[in-house]
C-alpha cells in the first residue's frame, strides 16, 4: 500500500502524525497560562476538620465461638 492511501491512519501506518496541540511548546503554554489560585472558604463546613462523634455508635457484640463435639 502506498503512502496516505490507508484507510486506518494510524501513528506509524499512513503519516497521520501526532494531533494537534500536544507538542511539548503548546503544554507548557497552556500550563502556564492556567495557573490560579483557589481560595478556599474556612467558613463552610466541609471544609473543616473536626472529632468524630462517637456518641451514638453501636458496638457489634462479640462472636461467640462454640466448639464441636469431637467424636470418640
Amino acid at each position: 500500500m502506498s503512502k496516505n492511501r490507508v484507510w486506518n491512519k494510524g501513528k506509524r501506518n499512513g503519516g497521520g502524525g501526532p494531533a494537534p496541540g500536544t507538542g511539548y511548546k503548546e503544554k507548557l503554554a497552556a500550563a502556564q497560562t492556567e495557573l490560579q489560585v483557589e481560595v478556599i472558604d474556612a467558613a463552610n463546613p466541609i471544609n473543616q476538620i473536626k472529632r468524630m462523634n462517637r456518641e451514638n455508635w453501636v458496638e457489634r457484640p462479640t462472636r461467640v465461638v462454640r466448639n464441636s463435639p469431637t467424636k470418640d
